[in-house]
């Protein structure tokens, strides 16, 4: 009964994919990624972040449902990350918790590039002549392509009067980060109509996952998603 089913889903909708105009371009823009989290409840330490600077580049193929509502999938290379400046007011020291006579400081770039899949949903809200204007929502499973985190920092220990400097650097490829992240998107996107289309789109890309990312190496790695901010510019062919 169930294989019935689908197939007279299946002929149902038929109709509507016979009628399906299909389009496809290519884009290319700018990201803004940022990393964030929940806040460290005991306040060993503080978190500054900052943004990394990338690209997003890539293809896409939309499927025109309907006269106002389309599919499209993308296949994007998007380059994310972060910048941390960490203050660290509390560390174990031969094992006990200690507070810092003068707090440590450790400033972490995380380098994380994906291979990300959206699949959106998107509606015309404008349609006329000149140009589009369409709201973008979905969703995108992304594969890490490649990872790398560096971290520098400087540890005050007590020597008299004055304190005694320790500096301190680490890197990583990021191995143990997780191979695939989910997120949620939103934006839109303004088409000017000629000859060759033009494209811009406003895009927010929201994590879904916790990463474990690593820092100093005497402590548990931190847990933060992926916020990415996109400015894209394309075309149809």
């Amino acid at each position: 009964m169930k294989f019935i089913g689908f197939i007279l889903l299946f002929l149902a909708i038929l109709p509507i994919f016979a009628q399906t105009k299909v389009s496809y371009g290519a884009k290319i823009g700018f990201n803004l990624a940022q990393h964030y989290g929940t806040k460290d409840q005991q306040q060993d330490y503080t978190v500054k972040t900052s943004f990394r600077s990338g690209i997003s580049t890539g293809a896409y193929l939309d499927l025109h449902i309907l006269p106002n509502f389309s599919l499209g999938y993308e296949l994007l290379y998007s380059m994310k990350g972060s910048h941390e400046t960490i203050i660290i007011k509390r560390m174990e020291i031969d094992g006990i918790m200690e507070d810092l006579p003068k707090p440590a400081e450790m400033k972490v770039k995380y380098y994380l590039d994906y291979l990300e899949v959206p699949i959106l949903l998107k509606v015309n809200v404008l349609d006329n002549n000149r140009i589009a204007l369409s709201a973008v929502t979905g969703t995108a499973m992304s594969l890490k392509v490649k990872g790398y985190h560096e971290l520098s920092g400087i540890v005050y220990f007590p020597d008299g009067e004055e304190f005694s400097i320790i500096s301190i650097n680490e890197d990583s490829k990021l191995q143990n980060v997780n191979m695939f992240d989910y997120s949620f998107i939103y934006g839109g996107v303004l088409e000017y109509k000629s000859r060759i289309p033009i494209l811009f789109e406003y895009r927010f890309t929201l994590g879904w996952d916790y990463l474990s990312l690593p820092t100093y190496q005497f402590f548990e790695p931190v847990q933060l998603r992926n916020q990415t901010y996109s400015l894209l510019i394309g075309t149809r062919f």
